[in-house]
């Protein structure tokens, strides 16, 4: 909801993009298939797009981007350099982290602890906090998306492969 208020945020404002957002943009539209993970280990166990729930028989769920497996409490990294826009937090989600990369955002969500702020300039591989895990656990989930203002695009695409 945040990420679709933001993108019709910007969609109303209609700014011309400044240069160095422009060349953040392309910068990273350029790195397609070469950004580095946001973890230092893990898998994705929810890909991104429409899936058959696990157990409810003819029940489709939406996945805005992918779910990402690592171990307990694991640290969270921003996959490029660009500006903290927003960090939130609402029921059942943990504190989300919201990066702007020129025309794309980058979503960060279900981090248990947040090192940055609103207005941050931030660099690749910098972190940006650490995941939440049940105490009895020896996982986290990382939920990661990406956007291109309004469009979804599937993570899976920009990071690099394992």
């Amino acid at each position: 909801m945040v990420v679709k208020n933001e993108i019709e945020r910007k969609r109303n404002e209609v700014p011309k993009l400044r240069e160095e957002n422009r060349l953040i943009s392309g910068n990273f539209k350029d790195n397609r298939g070469r950004l580095p993970w946001p973890t230092e280990k893990g898998v994705i166990v929810n890909p991104f797009g429409e899936q058959h729930h696990p157990v409810l028989k003819g029940v489709i769920v939406q996945n805005n981007g992918v779910d990402i497996s690592t171990y307990s409490n694991a640290k969270v990294f921003s996959i490029f350099e660009g500006e903290v826009k927003k960090v939130f937090s609402f029921l059942g989600a943990n504190y989300t982290v919201i990066v702007r990369h020129g025309e794309y955002l980058t979503l960060y969500q279900n981090l248990a602890t947040v090192y940055v702020k609103p207005g941050d300039k931030i660099k690749a591989k910098q972190e940006l906090g650490s995941l939440y895990s049940e105490s009895n656990s020896k996982t986290s989930v990382l939920h990661l998306e990406i956007w291109e203002e309004s469009s979804k695009l599937n993570p899976e695409m920009w990071l690099l492969k394992n």
